[in-house]
């Protein structure tokens, strides 16, 4: 029996430093791929908006985490279209396709520009993410809507690196839902998109 704890005490901790090797070495991760937010979806029905396209989202010059976010080291890109300004996009892009209310030919266009993106991944017990956005609803050649937001998160983490650096991973997606919930219940938002 002893032996057999002994197995496992070792093929367990072989595999941690592995882990740890592998996330230590500098390796580039992805952010975990967008899940539309079922929430977010239901708000867009019941706002029932002209249908809308999802236009050109930019990186401003020079912004925090624009195509990278480092994660103790470990720089964590998006899977989508090399920055996080694509990544926003597709997922703006999916909650509207669920809603049933995206259409690539639409008169109500939806832009953004990614202003600040991060991850702070270092904390003892606890970390936190932030993401700000400009977004700027046109209809036709007339701005309907140009507004700044914020979203912000945090969650218990841990120190050792092989447990919170996947566990910020798999936050930046709640992190973007936050940010769409808070543009979709913007009343400003609300009157540009009808």
């Amino acid at each position: 029996m002893n032996s057999m704890i002994t197995r496992w005490q070792r093929t367990a901790t072989l595999a941690a430093m592995l882990v740890t090797a592998a996330l230590a070495s500098g390796c580039a991760i992805q952010a975990a791929v967008y899940q539309p937010s079922i929430a977010n979806v239901e708000q867009i029905k019941k706002l029932n908006p002209q249908p809308i396209k999802v236009g050109t989202f930019q990186v401003k010059s020079g912004a925090e985490g624009a195509s990278s976010i480092s994660l103790r080291g470990n720089p964590m890109q998006s899977p989508v279209g090399g920055d996080y300004a694509a990544y926003l996009a597709d997922a703006l892009r999916q909650e509207l396709v669920l809603a049933g209310k995206f259409k690539p030919d639409a008169g109500i266009d939806v832009r953004g520009e990614l202003l600040k993106n991060d991850i702070a991944a270092g904390g003892f017990s606890t970390n936190s993410g932030e993401i700000e956005v400009r977004f700027i609803v046109l209809r036709g050649n007339e701005e309907r809507y140009n507004s700044v937001l914020r979203a912000s998160d945090s969650w218990d983490s841990s120190f050792v690196g092989a447990v919170a650096i996947p566990k910020a991973q798999q936050q930046y997606p709640v992190l973007v839902q936050k940010l769409l919930t808070t543009l979709f219940a913007d009343a400003r938002f609300q009157a540009a998109i009808r």
